[in-house]
């Protein structure tokens, strides 16, 4: 499997923290093929969507915050249209409450997850290509439960 992650910010002089501690979760899994596409949200979106295409990955993840997530959503949408086997997982500030209004908007998103992603993710990289219900093993919250809150991961509707 490869794993693109979309590291963008605001200059080149911030980096991600989320890909590091990510990265360490699942460092002896020789399954996973780990590529990296960095950017700033005044690069054009073209250029990156292209560098993200020639790597042809399985999964796209990014951290999504305030000030990248207009740019984020538009590269993400653009990657998925050429690459609709992809599977694109977002996590970041921007997902700590209700995110079901956000996945029918956004129906390109896979999945997001809230809280800490080092916990979850390892486990979700096991079954990513199971069928969506295999997802609730990992802890998610289904819609129709009442406290959202507990939720660790979202999947998009079907």
């Amino acid at each position: 499997m490869k794993l693109l992650w979309l590291d963008l910010n605001s200059s080149y002089a911030h980096s991600s923290l989320a890909l590091p501690a990510l990265h360490a979760q699942i460092a002896n899994n020789t399954d996973i093929e780990w590529c990296t596409v960095s950017a700033t949200i005044n690069e054009n979106t073209g250029s990156v969507v292209n560098q993200i295409y020639r790597h042809q990955p399985d999964i796209i993840a990014a951290t999504n915050w305030l000030f990248n997530h207009e740019q984020l959503l538009h590269i993400v949408s653009r990657a998925k249209a050429l690459l609709p086997h992809c599977c694109v997982i977002l996590g970041g500030p921007e997902f700590l409450g209700d995110n079901e209004a956000f996945l029918y908007k956004n129906k390109f998103v896979s999945g997001v997850f809230r809280g800490e992603g080092e916990e979850v993710f390892p486990l979700w990289l096991k079954v990513w290509n199971q069928p969506r219900k295999e997802w609730k093993s990992i802890g998610k919250i289904p819609r129709q439960r009442a406290r959202p809150c507990h939720e660790l991961f979202r999947i998009s509707p079907s």
